[in-house]
């Protein structure tokens, strides 16, 4: 959910106490204002009306909801008013009172982006953090004590507004660190939990200890550099190969412990198929007839062998090509 979104979230009344009443717009030459514009009392509903349409373009109910409040149940008593005859002119007064109400709100609201610029940035990056969505209502929260902080901006307490500021800052980062969290190493615990269930901790007790470790070092690295999307990967990605090795041991462990002696031959049988597979590869002799681990390294030395002729072959060509481009010059 951007931020653009939360700003769209309906108007909420406002029940306002006598101390959190501030005088939110200078209304002190309305008369003058109505005398000289001389319109019906229609055209000046017309008017407010509008001023609201474009208050609510301007997302007032975010960043001036006190003004846009007052704006909007001063309108509603300019409709009343302008029923009866003999408040006719107070109708007109309310409904220039509404939209000096707005204008009075879209200068608030420069103020506000600017005096909150820092808070409003962070709540855009927990809405684009959270691509699962799993969040939205502890952001929505968020949104609406942000408001809360406006509201003091509107009653002229910049002082207290800045220091609220700060604490929602703090909480907000905690929750960006909590959801990356997540979003990384979520499937990292599910996989723990799946070696766990198999008693991958008695089973695999090194390598499942080794993978706690790494889990827990993911965590901790995300607590200093969660915006560091890079490196929180590769480390997520190293400690969900330390889960998954944690659990496949432990199956492997399993069944080993349960191995009469001619399944155990199958099993020894079985890995060195798996290195003869390899081998294959090499087009060379085969390599049964050694323990596994020689096994293991002759596949190695084949390999380094390869890898040598392939960047040598590599290189002819590279200097055949250059060659050839100087000849032609």
């Amino acid at each position: 959910m951007s931020l653009s979104k939360l700003l769209i979230v309906p108007l909420v009344p406002i029940i306002l106490s006598g101390c959190m009443s501030p005088k939110l717009a200078d209304t002190t030459n309305i008369s003058t204002y109505v005398e000289n514009k001389n319109l019906s009392p229609q055209q000046a509903c017309e008017m407010a009306s509008l001023s609201i349409t474009k208050a609510n373009k301007e997302s007032l109910h975010f960043y001036a909801p006190l003004h846009l409040e007052r704006a909007s149940d001063t309108l509603e008593e300019a409709h009343k008013q302008i029923k009866v005859k003999e408040t006719e002119a107070a109708a007109v007064k309310n409904c220039y009172k509404v939209t000096q109400l707005v204008e009075s709100g879209i200068t608030i609201k420069a103020k506000v982006k600017h005096a909150l610029s820092d808070s409003l940035a962070q709540l855009d990056m927990l809405s684009k953090v959270d691509k699962e969505k799993g969040f939205t209502s502890e952001i929505q929260d968020y949104s609406d004590d942000l408001v809360d902080i406006v509201k003091e901006i509107e009653a002229s307490k910049m002082n207290k507004a800045m220091q609220n500021q700060a604490a929602l800052i703090e909480e907000m980062i905690d929750l960006e660190i909590e959801i990356v969290t997540v979003n990384n190493l979520a499937t990292v615990e599910v996989m723990l939990e799946r070696a766990e269930d198999i008693d991958a901790d008695d089973l695999a007790e090194r390598t499942f200890e080794k993978a706690e470790i790494e889990l827990k070092s993911a965590k901790k690295f995300i607590q200093s550099n969660y915006r560091n999307n890079k490196e929180v990967e590769e480390v997520s990605a190293s400690a969900m190969q330390a889960a998954k090795h944690a659990f496949y041991v432990a199956q492997e462990v399993e069944e080993l412990q349960e191995l009469k002696a001619d399944e155990a031959e199958e099993k020894v049988l079985y890995i060195e198929s798996l290195f003869e597979r390899i081998n294959k590869r090499f087009d060379k002799n085969v390599v049964i007839g050694n323990s596994l681990y020689d096994q293991a390294g002759i596949i190695v030395e084949r390999l380094d062998e390869a890898l040598e002729g392939s960047n040598k072959n590599i290189q002819a060509t590279a200097t055949k090509i250059e060659n050839s481009s100087v000849n032609t010059k």
